[in-house]
C-alpha cells in the first residue's frame, strides 16, 4: 500500500510536465548513446484504464485486432488493461537477445504470484512476499544444492596422482616450452626421485625443501617428495637469502631439491643437486615406494608473507587438499 502511494505521488508529478518535448528531455539529460539499448529507459510498463468508447458505422462490424510485431522496442514491455470484471489482462514484450521465452513465462508467474498476494494483504511488506512456489524453493534450495559426493577419506596426493597414472598412461601430464611428459612418463621420473629421496632419510612429516626454477623438474620434484612420504617446502630461486635461510631453518627442512644453478641461493644444507646427481637418480627403480605416509600427514608448508609481522608457515594435510579438489 506504501508503495502505491509513492508510485502514484510520482507519476501525478511526472504527469504536470507530460508536454515536455521529447527531444528537449534528451537534450537535457544527455545521456551516453549506445545501440545495443534504448538511452533514457530500458523497461516499460503500460497500463490502459481508459473507458473504451464504441465505435459505430451504420452496418459496418467493428473489431479490435492486435498488431504483431517482430521486434521488441525495449528490454522489457509489460502491457496491461482492465477488464470487465475488474481484472487485467496483458502482455510481456521481451528482447529476444536477453531473455529465452521459459525466463519470461516465469516473470509473469512471479508477478502474478506477487499482485495476488499484495491484493489479499496490501499492508504487507514487499520483501515479505514470495516470488517462489513450492516446487520452485525446492529446485533452488533442495535439488540444485544436492551436491553431496564421495570425498576419499585417508586418500593422499599421490595416491590419486597414481590412480591417474594408471587410468591415463599416455595422456599428456606436462608441457613446458617445446618439451613435453605423459603421465606414465612423470610417474616413473618421479618415482626414481622419489627412491633417492627414500633413500636419504625422507619420510612422513619430513619437511623438503624444493628450490627449482619453473620447469618440468618442478613438478617432477614436488610429486616425488610427497611420493616419499614427506611434504615439500616451495622456496622461490629470486627471493633474498635471508629469506630463504629463514624458511628452512623455521621449517626445520633437513634436505632441499634444487638444480646446480639455484643452489648458490641457499645456506649450507643437505642437497639432492638434480644435474650433478641425476645418474645417481636415474639409477633408482621407476616403481612407486611403499606408501607411508596418510591423509593426516603433511603434504607441505607454505609461508605468509610476513608483512604484518614474522612469517608463519602453514602446514597443509594430505585431507584438505583431497577435500577442496574433489570438492571443486
Amino acid at each position: 500500500a506504501e508503495l502505491v502511494g509513492r508510485v502514484k505521488e510520482a507519476a501525478l508529478g511526472a504527469y504536470a510536465h507530460q508536454d515536455l518535448p521529447f527531444e528537449k528531455l534528451v537534450a537535457e539529460l544527455a545521456p551516453s548513446r549506445d545501440l545495443s539499448r534504448q538511452p533514457l529507459f530500458q523497461v516499460m510498463l503500460v497500463l490502459q484504464n481508459a473507458p473504451s468508447a464504441s465505435l459505430s458505422l451504420g452496418e459496418l462490424t467493428v473489431e479490435a485486432l492486435a498488431a504483431e510485431r517482430q521486434s521488441a522496442k525495449f528490454d522489457l514491455t509489460l502491457s496491461l488493461s482492465e477488464t470487465a470484471d475488474g481484472g487485467l489482462t496483458g502482455s510481456l514484450e521481451y528482447a529476444a537477445d536477453l531473455f529465452d521465452p521459459e525466463t519470461v513465462a516465469r516473470l509473469v508467474q512471479h508477478l502474478s504470484r506477487v499482485l495476488a498476494q499484495a491484493a489479499a494483504a496490501p499492508t504487507t511488506r514487499l520483501g515479505a512476499f514470495a516470488l517462489l512456489d513450492d516446487s520452485e524453493r525446492r529446485q533452488l534450495l533442495t535439488d540444485w544444492n544436492d551436491t553431496a559426493a564421495p570425498c576419499p577419506q585417508n586418500a593422499t596426493v599421490q595416491a590419486l596422482f597414481a590412480e591417474q597414472a594408471r587410468r591415463t598412461p599416455a595422456a599428456t601430464a606436462l608441457i613446458f616450452g617445446e618439451e613435453a611428459l605423459s603421465y606414465a612418463e612423470l610417474d616413473a621420473r618421479a618415482n626414481r626421485l622419489a627412491q633417492h629421496l627414500r633413500s636419504l632419510g625422507v619420510g612422513p612429516d619430513v619437511i623438503v625443501g624444493l628450490c627449482v626454477e619453473r620447469s618440468l623438474e618442478m613438478v617432477v620434484g614436488l610429486i616425488a617428495i610427497l611420493k616419499a612420504g614427506g611434504a615439500y617446502l616451495p622456496l622461490d630461486p629470486a627471493l633474498p637469502a635471508e629469506r630463504l635461510s629463514f624458511m628452512l631453518a623455521d621449517a626445520q627442512a633437513p634436505l632441499v631439491v634444487a638444480h646446480t644453478a639455484t643452489r648458490a641461493a641457499l645456506p649450507q644444507i643437505p642437497t639432492v643437486d638434480l644435474d650433478t646427481d641425476a645418474e645417481a637418480i636415474a639409477a633408482q627403480p621407476p616403481t612407486h615406494p611403499d606408501d607411508t605416509a596418510t591423509s593426516q600427514h603433511l603434504a607441505y608448508v607454505i609461508y605468509t608473507s610476513g608483512s604484518t609481522g614474522r612469517p608463519k608457515g602453514v602446514m597443509v594435510h594430505h585431507a584438505g587438499i583431497v577435500r577442496l579438489v574433489r570438492g571443486a
